[in-house]
């Protein structure tokens, strides 16, 4: 359950600032595309300085509370407050907009780090199962997935459903339902997030306190940078990040696919939104079946291969005319088909590498002695963000090239924008979703090498007990 909440607040926000932010922002307050691309651009920069920082301060926090929870309690209400925010825009002109949107954004983001990086780093802790933990990350992913879903059903089928003033599609544009959107969504974030908390404060005692090292700031910042190139941090940096960019890409560009290259109205895209609430039933239910006695890598590997040609397949194929048009009754059904094995894929391959970067940080811990949870989990803090900051940001960038108009309707666009969107979408994402899969070759870690790491965990932690333990002499 725990898992559960933290993921839901997280697919809220990742929901809402990967589908809708660039809509709201470029199409409905009328902020240049990459203007608002490039504001999530510097917040991202910003969180590549921040998310190392706040991680190592958490492994090295020492508190009544533990290494984490202090963390956890202080990001419980800033959150939903800046979430708000974000979408509750005063009248600005474009240089007022893009100052807002940037500000608001580093804040909210910063924020975001204070529980997601404790969070994380809770799970090598909880349980040190080379299975369970897979099953841990797919329960917040799933949750997140699920949880995004039902948001996007209620936008589009309540907040910015069709209306007599916006008829025909054209309810995205209705500026209040993204406000009242955000006050909703804001409440239920601050009652993840304090659940999220709460629920795990009874593990405290049973959570590593800080070695106190009485290091330098010159060597602390020394084993900072060792641990961040360790081969297989990296190796899962390099794939997070080029899968981060695949997924916000397509994210953020949703919208613009779903309304305007496919053709579908608010109903239609309510209906596959709600559809994908299956995707995270089915991908919690057939996880354990596919990672049991098979390596992580491997099920990623071959996941990510099928996720980037059901993402992409359809496209290239409507642009040279062999996938049935808009007016065909087979278009919608197949696309929602489509739709689900996609985002079935996308919590899969998500949760695969969380559970990989849970496994390295007791690799890690044998050979430096340090529970270093906070340091390596805000690599996977970055690359989440990453999804919807550089998503974002070549959204915007794609959307600049084609020259696609503002405030348009599906049936006042040149078709060859479209086809110009669908090309450039299509091959980007290839090539995003190759350089993934090269980049976690190098990850060396395995189910055998794991097994070795928490034997010497254990071994050690014995000894240590043994250690400390009070002598009786007779």
């Amino acid at each position: 359950m725990s898992f559960g909440a933290s993921g839901a607040q997280g697919g809220i926000i990742s929901n809402g600032v990967g589908y809708f932010l660039l809509l709201y922002y470029s199409q409905v307050l009328g902020l240049d595309p990459a203007l608002a691309g490039l504001a999530m651009m510097i917040s991202m920069i910003v969180d590549a300085i921040s998310d190392p920082l706040i991680g190592r301060w958490s492994d090295r926090f020492s508190h009544k509370l533990g290494r984490r929870h202090p963390f956890l309690f202080a990001s419980v209400l800033p959150i939903p407050i800046l979430y708000f925010l974000l979408w509750d825009v005063p009248e600005l002109d474009q240089t007022g907009l893009f100052f807002y949107m940037l500000i608001v954004t580093i804040l909210l983001r910063l924020s975001i780090t204070l529980h997601s990086i404790p969070f994380n780093s809770l799970l090598p802790e909880l349980t040190s199962d080379y299975d369970e933990r897979t099953k841990l990350t797919t329960t917040r992913i799933a949750s997140a997935w699920f949880s995004g879903c039902l948001v996007s059903v209620l936008m589009y089928g309540w907040w910015l459903a069709d209306t007599a003033e916006y008829p025909d599609g054209s309810g995205i544009m209705r500026a209040e339902g993204y406000v009242a959107a955000g006050g909703a969504t804001a409440v239920a974030i601050f009652l993840c997030l304090g659940f999220a908390a709460f629920s795990t404060r009874r593990y405290i005692p049973e959570l590593s306190r800080p070695k106190i090292t009485g290091t330098s700031v010159k060597d602390s910042l020394r084993q900072m940078r060792k641990t961040l190139v360790e081969r297989n941090l990296l190796a899962i940096f390099v794939c997070g990040l080029f899968g981060a960019v695949a997924t916000g890409t397509y994210n953020s560009l949703w919208p613009y696919m779903q309304s305007f290259f496919w053709n579908f109205d608010t109903q239609q895209l309510s209906i596959m939104m709600a559809s994908q609430v299956i995707a995270a039933v089915m991908a919690f239910s057939l996880m354990p079946l596919l990672t049991r006695q098979r390596e992580k890598k491997g099920v990623y590997l071959l996941l990510s291969v099928v996720s980037a040609l059901v993402v992409t397949a359809p496209v290239f194929l409507r642009n040279i005319d062999l996938f049935p048009s808009s007016q065909s009754e087979l278009l919608f059904p197949l696309m929602l088909l489509m739709g689900v094995v996609e985002v079935m894929l996308f919590i899969m391959t998500s949760a695969l590498l969380v559970s990989m970067m849970a496994d390295v940080t007791d690799h890690r811990a044998v050979e430096t002695g340090l529970r270093e949870e906070g340091l390596l989990f805000s690599v996977e803090s970055f690359i989440s963000k990453v999804s919807a900051g550089v998503g974002v940001w070549i959204g915007g960038l794609i959307l600049s090239a084609v020259s696609f108009p503002r405030d348009a309707n599906s049936t006042d666009i040149n078709i060859l924008v479209l086809t110009d969107l669908g090309w450039i979408y299509a091959i980007l994402l290839l090539i995003v979703y190759g350089l993934s899969i090269l980049g976690l070759l190098a990850f060396r870690l395995n189910r055998s090498a794991h097994s070795q790491n928490i034997s010497s965990l254990d071994a050690d932690a014995t000894d240590f007990h043994n250690l400390t333990k009070p002598s009786h002499r007779k």
